[in-house]
């Protein structure tokens, strides 16, 4: 299997060279996709996450990473437009929100959520432990 990353037309033409070595006896995929988030993108909201998670309280309660994921992500979808899915419980007894995984996220949509996560950060009074060493450019 061969992935590489694409930026430039130099890199398209050495897909061409990939391609021409290539058995076409059987069926291939190709897939052409935004590259998923960064490493870097990766540590900031997880960072930024832990700073919410130690810092804010929701519904009374101060949640823990995963859920503070979970919350935010899905009110960045909604003010994105989009919307988690809401779906009965398997167990009939309330219901199971169905999030956007962070892990699949481009690195566009990623800078996206970190933006608006820091955001709400800022309106939360959060201190953020990270130092922002990329000026936000992630």
């Amino acid at each position: 299997m061969a992935e590489f990353l694409m930026r430039s037309m130099a890199d398209a033409n050495r897909l061409f060279g990939i391609l021409q070595a290539q058995d076409f006896t059987r069926p291939k995929k190709i897939v052409i996709k935004d590259q998923d988030r960064s490493g870097e993108q990766n540590k900031k909201l997880h960072a930024c996450l832990s700073d919410i998670s130690k810092q804010v309280e929701h519904a009374g309660k101060k949640w823990d990473v995963l859920i503070w994921k979970r919350l935010l992500t899905a009110a960045w979808l909604r003010e994105a437009g989009e919307q988690p899915q809401l779906i009965p419980a398997l167990d009939g007894n309330g219901f199971d929100v169905v999030y956007e995984r962070t892990s699949k996220l481009s690195v566009k949509q990623c800078a996206s959520l970190l933006e608006w996560v820091q955001a709400f950060g800022a309106e939360h009074q959060v201190r953020w432990s990270q130092k922002d060493l990329w000026e936000g450019r992630y």
